[in-house]
């Protein structure tokens, strides 16, 4: 299992280091970490297969493909905030039984309690988003939604704590703004839209038999507009065609799967393949 931090945990980290909260920043970085263990081994448990873990602000991202269904998506994610409640519910009944321990588990208690509460919140890339994208039917209406709402409350949370930064001598509220806003900007096409893509049904149930057909289309069209003509009993040879009818060339319905992880939806259909060109 690799580790690697996002640039942004080095300003946080930085911030706790200047103001003397070392013991704070170990906090936060151990619970982080058990964080995504936790991700991982409800993946393991569920089947999949999980890569390079990204530590960032508030939590961190498990490279695990995105490759599951809506139900166990939902599994994965509640699993690493619902850990961290429970680490911190634990400290804190440790602490009737053993006051003595306070200052030495108030900061991984403090770390755990935020990692857990944060991350359910329904914004990108807290694992909240993905029990809202799990949820809803339409996924692409909900993904542009939960962008729109990320990038609103970064933007607030961002001048908020600017604002407030020369009275509390706290940076960690404008980061979080600052790491929400640009997640909301710059969340990973392939990890967003590969829940838009595989609501689709790609996947062929050869059983009760599958049909070939052939769609001719405006090579202009965005990719979702070609979402509606993958069905689970058909595969679907799309043709592209120019302003005037003429073809332009041929897309294989896995080649369109494909364009659907590489691009967003609203890329028209010529121009995902001159992306990958």
């Amino acid at each position: 299992m690799k580790i690697k931090l996002h640039p942004l945990f080095y300003l946080l980290a930085g911030y706790f280091l200047v103001v003397g909260q070392f013991e704070l920043l170990c906090g936060y970085l151990v619970s982080i970490i058990a964080h995504e263990i936790a991700h991982n081994r409800m993946a393991n448990l569920r089947g999949y297969k999980s890569g390079v873990i990204t530590i960032m602000p508030y939590g961190g991202v498990v490279d695990c493909g995105d490759d599951y269904n809506d139900s166990d998506n939902i599994l994965i994610a509640l699993s690493a905030p619902f850990f961290n409640l429970t680490v911190a519910t634990f400290i804190v009944a440790l602490w009737w039984v053993m006051p003595d321990v306070y200052a030495y588990t108030k900061g991984i208690c403090l770390a755990n309690l935020a990692l857990g509460v944060v991350n359910l919140l329904p914004f990108y890339p807290l694992d909240g988003s993905r029990v809202v994208t799990s949820l809803v039917k339409n996924k692409l209406k909900a993904i542009k939604a939960l962008r729109i709402t990320t990038i609103c409350a970064g933007s607030l949370t961002f001048v908020a704590g600017v604002a407030t930064v020369f009275f509390t001598k706290n940076i960690s509220i404008p980061i979080f703004g600052l790491f929400l806003l640009l997640s909301g900007i710059f969340t990973a096409r392939a990890q967003t839209y590969y829940h838009v893509a595989r609501n689709r049904p790609f996947v062929k149930d050869f059983s009760h038999g599958v049909c070939e057909k052939t769609v001719y289309i405006s090579q202009d069209c965005p990719l979702f507009q070609l979402l509606r003509f993958v069905e689970r009993d058909s595969i679907s040879n799309f043709v592209l065609v120019d302003g005037e009818g003429m073809k332009v060339c041929e897309v294989s319905e896995e080649k369109f799967g494909q364009l659907c992880l590489d691009n967003e939806l609203s890329v028209s259909v010529i121009q995902a393949l001159h992306n990958g060109n």
